[in-house]
């Protein structure tokens, strides 16, 4: 259609299209009528767009790290770490960011219900869930003890306290209360009782350590404290010298710890035991052991005489040379710290391999350097998987009428070899009080969701001399009740003749609890009042731990029953041992439906939504499996599918699947007869192909570096990382007059553990694709861990990562090639992009060499009331844009408005952006480049600096500094 010959278009029919187009859109169906509210009568806190900031405690583990919350206009929108909490200071570990998806999830309970006859939920009003609660309660007690069981997370509290007020009043024994937890380290709590006579977890202290080693501990992933041992650790990285400290790791699977190891040690599945009795054997040998052992271990020394080391190091599946170099330098780099069992190494044996390494520490004289009793609250002991066994068999016989259930998972986190499914359909009356549906809910007669921690007040006491308190950020989103509050009402309505607290008021109940303490910690208010007001505040009570730490001494006789020569293992069964371990992300899977810890892939597979088994490349190519196939695996408890992931990382008589769904149905009911710890090794697995291909979502490229030296790594000989010569340049760069913003990533204290990402995708909005998405490679992540498996294909093993992000080039090659000028250079040092201006060609993506810009395949999608979690400093992209990194530009335009209020400069360190901030490792430093003082300069110039794949010549404002290679790594 056109006016002229030449086919261009007059004024005249340029108007009548957009006549027509005009017409168009307004017959189209209109979007609803969006109205604005206007907030009358503001809380006297609230400053629209100031944030809020709120003090509470962590708790999807055990550990306790103090949390800062940080709202807007009423909403919580990021958690980060508290500075003032001695467990965390300031860090956050990946499950602890996701947290706040917890709040805002989808399917949380809206209010209490209660199944029908017909299995349906329905709505019930809290005074008639109580009344029917109470009611059982009471009609269960008066049958007598043990009709009434309450299973429960760790509480270390008050929440722990009226647990078991409440159980005593009922006429309950104290065994009538469990506490569960499945990642708890029983072995190591019966160690010590048997060996010191104290009962209770050892706390560490790795900074003074010179050798960390590790049984199988992920002690940087989920075993212990996380964030404060990876800080403790990292604290001694990033040293190209004998000072520097290092990790042994002992596995048959190199775990995300084992990648931060120096040297690994190759042992057999359920080998440690062997292993660590050679090593105790090696240490105490009067001519090349340690020179002045304590007198005590010089007692029993002689009963290792006769043990054979070759024997012991032939069941670990080691050379004898493993085990004299490992006690060599153990002997000579002291103190050091050892660490272990963890989940992947504890089996029937558990407990004598915690004595072992108990052992160890005492033969170097570890305990009271690096190793401390006396810091156990005394509030909480867990119980074992053995008591759980007891409470599953009572139920089974009929024995339980009413069964409380408290922030666990039950059926989740057990074996389905214990059959508790079965025991939960005899219990008469099951409750939960859980925040949204699992698997023990989807049981449950009547469900009585309580408040996130985000939502309401609480304590904790996870060691002695820490107080962790907790209050609401925001006000509960729903129908829900905190369940001490719940607990506290039905005692009320059954009239119970101890009172259990003269108030059901959780803040006035806690404050009449800890008020004392509070008025106790240095520099507190003299009025009481006050005093627990900024204890709130502040987080917390905190005091030094010193006075609490006790040497503990081993009791006579104590050590003989270990020190023997364990049994010989019976032959191996067709098939492969069977390692099941927790991941970073995912833990002991409580919170696995969390979609940033879904979407997020594992940083040594690669692999998001789906589980996987890793098979090493020998065992593959025996079985004629690839990556994608679909095995089956079958055991003398069940059977499983789930498909392979080729990983050279691993031995090749073993098999190992991340704990979940899957390795439950293959594990035994069996327990370690001294702790009662779940016996989680020692499990053959017949393992077939299935004859299925299975598409993972996989985020990788090539697993090697090609000759590419992508990432380096330095050692005492060579301490100095590799530059290409950039001295002829084609055009003048450009200048930065007032600030080029930079960052340094230490990679020798990296430890992949993904907080820094998940922290990305809180604080810029970033969209959960899901998993079709994923399939298809459409992650929209703007930080990823990178993982190298070595130079070439079947060449040595050397497992490298790389924290990879947009790299704010000085001659960023996407700028030159956007058409619309949507992405830019500024004054700064940034690459800005502008998501209104841009198209959407991905021209700035082919020509990127880091491959760190993302394309939006469609609109974002945050189910309600997930949107209420969204940054309102980030602008949330639409489909058809290119996103990438911009160090949290919005808190560098805060600090610096912020400055410039207050008329002075920005000062070194008061910018942070979101990954560095979280970084449990300190691994990421921020600041400006121009300032040669700031400490980014400082570290940037140091030798172990290099840029990726610097011959490109894009001059990145990120420095990377090589990782040091150890001896023996």
């Amino acid at each position: 259609m056109s006016d002229d010959p030449k086919g261009t278009f007059s004024r005249r029919t340029f108007l009548k299209l957009a006549s027509a187009t005009s017409l168009a859109a307004s017959c189209s169906k209109k979007a609803a009528t969006q109205k604005l509210v206007p907030l009358l009568v503001p809380a006297e806190e609230i400053v629209p767009g100031v944030p809020l900031y709120y003090r509470t405690v962590c708790r999807e583990c055990p550990a306790g790290c103090g949390v800062t919350v940080r709202t807007r206009e009423g909403r919580a929108i990021k958690l980060e770490g508290n500075p003032e909490d001695p467990i965390g200071r300031g860090a956050l570990c990946a499950r602890g960011q996701a947290a706040i998806q917890g709040l805002y999830h989808p399917d949380r309970f809206q209010g209490p219900l209660r199944r029908g006859a017909d299995g349906r939920l329905v709505p019930v009003s809290w005074d008639q869930a109580e009344e029917e609660l109470g009611r059982a309660l009471g009609e269960a007690a008066a049958r007598g003890p043990g009709r009434v069981r309450l299973l429960t997370r760790p509480e270390p509290g008050t929440a722990g306290a009226i647990q078991k007020a409440l159980v005593s009043a009922l006429g309950g024994r104290p065994g009538d209360r469990l506490v569960w937890d499945p990642l708890d380290r029983s072995p190591l709590r019966a160690a010590g009782a048997a060996l010191f006579g104290r009962a209770e977890l050892p706390v560490h202290d790795l900074g003074p350590a010179r050798t960390v080693v590790s049984f199988g501990a992920d002690f940087l992933e989920t075993w212990g404290s996380p964030v404060e041992l990876s800080r403790q650790f990292a604290s001694g990285r990033g040293r190209v010298s004998e000072e520097r400290t290092r990790l042994v790791y002992v596995g048959p699977r190199l775990s995300l710890t084992g990648v931060s190891a120096d040297r690994w040690v190759k042992v057999r599945s359920g080998g440690e035991l062997s292993f660590a009795l050679a090593l105790l054997r090696s240490l105490t040998d009067p001519t090349r052991g340690v020179a002045e052992l304590p007198p005590e271990v010089s007692e029993f020394s002689k009963a290792l005489e006769g043990v054979s080391l070759a024997e012991l190091s032939s069941r670990a599946g080691v050379a004898p040379a493993e085990v004299e170099s490992l006690a060599s330098e153990l002997a000579r780099r002291r103190p050091s710290a050892l660490l272990g069992p963890g989940l992947a190494s504890q089996g029937p044996d558990a407990t004598a391999l915690a004595a072992l390494v108990l052992l160890v520490d005492l033969a170097l004289g570890n305990l009271g350097k690096t190793s401390f009793y006396g810091l156990d609250p005394g509030e909480e002991t867990p119980s074992t998987a053995a008591q759980v066994k007891e409470l599953v068999s009572a139920m089974k016989g009929g024995e339980v009428e009413v069964l409380l259930v408290q922030n666990t998972d039950l059926l989740g986190s057990l074996p389905q070899a214990f059959e508790a499914a079965a025991a939960l359909g005899r219990v008469p009356l099951v409750v939960s009080f859980a925040l949204r549906p699992d698997a023990t809910s989807a049981h449950a007669h009547l469900i009585l969701p309580e408040d996130h921690t985000l939502e309401s007040f609480g304590d904790l006491l996870p060691r002695a001399g820490v107080l962790q308190l907790a209050q609401p950020a925001m006000t509960p989103l729903a129908d829900t009740r905190p369940a001490t509050q719940v607990l506290l009402e039905v005692a009320g309505r059954l009239k119970l003749k101890a009172p259990l607290a003269p108030t059901t008021d959780l803040h006035d109940l806690l404050q009449a609890r800890h008020q004392g303490r509070a008025l106790e910690a240095p520099g507190a208010s003299a009025d009481g009042a006050l005093a627990w007001r900024e204890a709130l505040e502040r987080g917390g009570v905190w005091t030094d731990p010193t006075p609490f730490r006790v040497v503990p001494r081993l009791l006579p006789g104590a050590a003989e029953r270990f020190l023997a020569m364990p049994p010989p293992s019976a032959a191996p069964s067709a098939g492969l041992d069977l390692v099941v371990f927790p991941t970073s992300l995912r833990g002991d899977g409580r919170n696995a439906d969390l979609p940033w810890l879904r979407e997020i892939p594992d940083t040594l597979t690669s692999v998001s939504w789906k589980p996987w088994a890793e098979i090493s490349p020998a065992a593959a190519s025996r079985l004629g499996v690839r990556t994608g196939d679909l095995l089956s695996f079958k055991t003398a408890q069940g059977r499983a599918e789930v498909p392979a992931y080729v990983f050279p990382a691993i031995r090749d008589d073993v098999v190992a699947i991340p704990l979940g769904p899957e390795a439950l149905a293959l594990l035994p009911s069996a327990v370690d007869p001294d702790s009662g710890a779940l016996a989680l090794s020692g499990v053959r697995a017949a393992v077939a192909r299935v004859g299925k291909r299975v598409s993972l979502p996989l985020l990788e490229g090539s697993p090697y570096q090609h000759g590419r030296e992508i990432t380096q790594v330095v050692s005492l000989s060579a301490p100095a990382a590799h530059h290409p010569d950039l001295s002829e340049k084609m055009y003048e760069e450009p200048q930065h007059r007032e600030h080029r913003w930079s960052m340094v990533i230490d990679l020798d204290r990296c430890t992949g553990c993904e907080a820094c990402v998940v922290a990305c995708f809180a604080e810029n909005n970033v969209p959960v694709m899901g998993p079709e998405a994923a399939l298809m490679g459409r992650y929209m992540g703007w930080l990823r861990i990178e993982r190298y498996l070595g130079d070439e294909p079947g060449g040595e093993l050397d497992v490298e990562l790389l924290p990879m992000l947009c790299q704010q080039c000085t001659n960023a090659p996407c700028e030159s090639v956007c058409p619309v000028y949507a992405t830019y250079h500024t004054g700064e040092g940034l690459n800005a992009q502008v998501y209104n201006r841009c198209v959407g060609t991905r021209y700035c993506s082919n020509n990127c060499p880091y491959k760190v810009r993302t394309f939006n395949w469609r609109d974002p999608q945050f189910p309600a009331p997930l949107q209420m979690q969204l940054n309102p400093d980030v602008t949330v992209r639409s489909r058809g844009v290119m996103e990438k990194c911009t160090f949290c530009v919005q808190r560098i335009r805060f600090a610096e408005n912020q400055a410039r209020d207050e008329g002075r400069a920005v000062a070194d360190g008061e910018i942070v952006p979101a990954c560095a901030q979280t970084c449990p490792a300190k691994a990421i430093v921020f600041g400006d480049a121009k300032d040669q003082n700031s400490r980014v300069s400082q570290l940037a110039r140091e030798p172990r600096g290099f840029h990726a794949l610097a011959e490109t010549n894009a001059q990145p404002a990120i420095t990377y500094l090589a990782r040091v290679k150890g001896e023996g790594r």
